[in-house]
C-alpha cells in the first residue's frame, strides 16, 4: 500500500525537526512492506496549494495524520482538503489529542476514517493490512487501539502496548535525515547540529493531575537495551553525522532505565556527542554520581518539571515533590556544570496570588539558568477538560488555544488577563537578571533561533 504519514497542514509551522513518533511508526510499515512517505517540511505543509498537489500525486491508499489539540482546526482543514483532493485515501488520526479524548474523534474530525489510541505500532500495522487485504469492516474490533464508526455509535478498541522497544525498528532515518533539517529544536537550546532525537523509555509511573502523557504510553515504564540504544547512537553518528542526541522521554533518568549503562558506554567509546534531556527528567531521579556522569558523556543542559513553589498546589496536582528536594537536585545538576531550565505552571484551580508569588520566588532564588511559566491548560485526559465542552461536545475555539500561552483560565482566583500580566511579570524578572541573560544569549547561535523565540516571546509578551 501507499501510505503517507503527515503533520496537519498549517500555515504557522515553523519549528521543523525529525519526528520520532512518525519515524517509528514508518520504519515498522516499512518492514511490513508498505510504501512509506513522511512529511515534516515547512515548504509544503505551510502552503495549501503546495499540499494539496503532493497529496493529489502521491496516489496514497492511507494517510496518517498526527494530532495536538492546539491544531484541532488546522487538522479539520486538513483531513476535508484530502477528501476533496483524495477521495479514495482513507485517513486514520493519531497521537496526544485522540488519544486523550478517543470518543469525540468523529465530533471533531468528522472527515476522518479511524483514530488510533495511544502507542500506534501494533494498530497502525494491523489497520494496513486490513485495508490491503480487504477485510475491513469485519475485523474492526481486533485492531489495537481502533477508533471507528459502527453505525452512528464510535467505538473505542483498547490499546496494546509494545511490551519489549527491542523488537521495534529504529525510526525511519533516512525518511527524515536529521542534517536535512534547521538548527531549531522545540525548546530552542542545542549545542551542535545535526540534531536527532531519542527515547529511552516509555511510559510514566505518575499521575501528575495536569498531564494527560498517561493516556498515549501508559503508567508502566518499559525500557530500550543499552545495547539496543548504543546501536542506534552509533548508526546516526556514523552513517548521518549526528552530533547532538535530545532524548524525549517523559523522564529519560528513570532509575530502572538504561541512561547510566548508555553514558558509561558513550564514554567509553569515546563518542563525540553533546546531549541534553529537553522533556524534562524528575528531580528524585537526580543523584551526585548520575549528574557527573551525565556532564562527562557531553550533556550540556536539562530541563526540570517544577511546576509550583506553593507545597499546597504541588500535594493538590499529585506531583510528589518536596521543595527540599527541588533546591538539593538542582543544586547537585550545577554543581557538576549543567544547565538547567525550570518548568513552571501558573492558574492551576483553586491557586491564589500568593500561591503564585511562591512560585515565582522559588524561581527566583533557585540556581536556574532558565525557565518558562506557563499557563495552566486543561488538556485532554486531565480531569478539568470537561471545562471545555460546549453542549456536550469539546469547543473547537478552545481546544486551539490549549498551547499554554492563549488559553483564557479562569480555574484560579485571577482573571485571564490578571493571570498573563503575572506571566508577563515572571518571564521578564527572572530572565532579564545578567546573569540568566548572559547564559540565553550564548544559545542564539543561528539566525533561524533568533527569529523562532523572538516570535515565541512576542507572543507571551504581547
Amino acid at each position: 500500500m501507499r501510505i503517507l504519514l503527515t503533520l496537519p497542514l498549517d500555515p504557522s509551522y515553523r519549528r521543523e525537526s525529525p519526528d520520532l513518533g512518525l519515524g517509528y511508526l514508518a520504519a515498522v510499515l516499512q518492514q511490513e512492506g508498505h510504501s512509506v512517505d513522511l512529511l515534516l517540511r515547512a515548504k509544503v505543509l505551510r502552503r495549501p496549494e503546495v499540499f494539496q498537489e503532493y497529496v493529489r500525486r502521491g496516489g496514497y491508499d492511507l494517510i496518517g495524520i498526527k494530532t495536538f489539540s492546539c491544531q484541532a482546526k488546522a487538522i479539520r482543514a486538513t483531513t476535508a482538503l484530502i477528501r476533496r483532493v483524495a477521495p479514495h485515501a482513507r485517513i486514520v488520526l493519531g497521537g496526544a489529542h485522540v488519544s486523550a479524548d478517543p470518543e469525540h474523534t468523529f465530533v471533531v474530525f468528522p472527515d476522518a476514517d479511524f483514530g488510533l489510541q495511544g502507542e500506534a505500532e501494533i494498530g497502525l500495522s494491523q489497520l494496513a493490512a486490513a485495508l490491503r487485504d480487504g477485510r475491513l469492516p469485519e475485523c474492526a474490533p481486533d485492531i489495537a487501539g481502533l477508533i471507528w464508526r459502527d453505525g452512528e455509535r464510535t467505538v473505542v478498541n483498547p490499546p496494546r502496548l509494545v511490551e519489549h522497544l527491542d523488537e521495534l525498528p529504529f525510526p525511519a532515518w533516512e525518511l527524515m535525515k536529521p542534517a536535512d533539517f534547521p538548527n531549531l529544536p522545540f525548546n530552542g537550546y542545542s549545542r551542535r547540529h545535526p540534531i536527532a532525537p531519542m527515547i529511552l523509555t516509555c511510559g510514566c509511573p505518575f499521575h501528575c493531575t495536569f498531564c494527560g502523557a498517561g493516556k498515549i504510553n501508559g503508567h508502566r515504564v518499559r525500557s530500550r537495551s543499552p545495547e539496543n540504544v548504543m546501536a542506534e547512537i552509533r548508526l546516526l553518528t556514523q552513517r548521518y553525522g549526528v552530533r547532538e542526541i535530545h532524548f524525549y522521554d517523559s523522564n529519560c533518568a528513570y532509575r530502572g532505565g538504561p541512561l547510566r549503562a548508555v553514558l558509561q558506554q558513550i564514554i567509553k567509546e569515546k563518542i563525540d556527542l553533546t546531549w541534553c534531556a529537553p522533556n524534562g527528567i524528575r528531580l528524585d531521579s537526580v543523584d551526585p554520581d548520575l549528574a557527573r556522569l551525565m556532564k562527562a558523556s557531553g550533556c550540556f543542559q536539562v530541563n526540570v518539571g517544577i511546576e509550583s513553589g506553593s507545597p499546597r498546589i504541588l500535594r493538590q496536582i499529585q506531583k510528589h515533590l518536596s521543595l527540599d528536594l527541588v533546591h538539593r537536585s538542582v543544586r547537585i545538576l550545577r554543581d557538576a556544570g549543567l544547565e538547567v531550565v525550570g518548568f513552571f505552571m501558573l492558574g492551576f484551580p483553586g491557586e491564589t496570588r500568593e500561591d503564585i508569588r511562591q512560585t515565582i520566588s522559588l524561581a527566583l532564588d533557585l540556581p536556574l539558568t532558565g525557565a518558562s511559566f506557563n499557563i495552566y491548560s486543561p488538556l485532554p485526559g486531565t480531569s478539568d477538560y470537561q471545562r471545555l465542552f460546549v453542549d456536550g461536545q469539546p469547543d473547537l475555539e478552545a481546544l486551539e488555544s490549549l498551547d499554554f500561552v492563549s488559553y483564557q483560565n479562569n480555574l484560579s482566583e485571577l482573571s485571564p488577563s490578571e493571570l498573563r500580566s503575572w506571566q508577563r511579570r515572571a518571564y521578564l524578572r527572572f530572565h532579564l537578571r545578567p546573569r540568566v541573560l548572559r547564559g540565553f544569549l550564548r544559545h542564539l547561535n543561528r539566525l533561524e533561533k533568533i527569529l523562532f523565540i523572538g516570535n515565541q516571546a512576542w507572543k507571551l509578551l504581547d
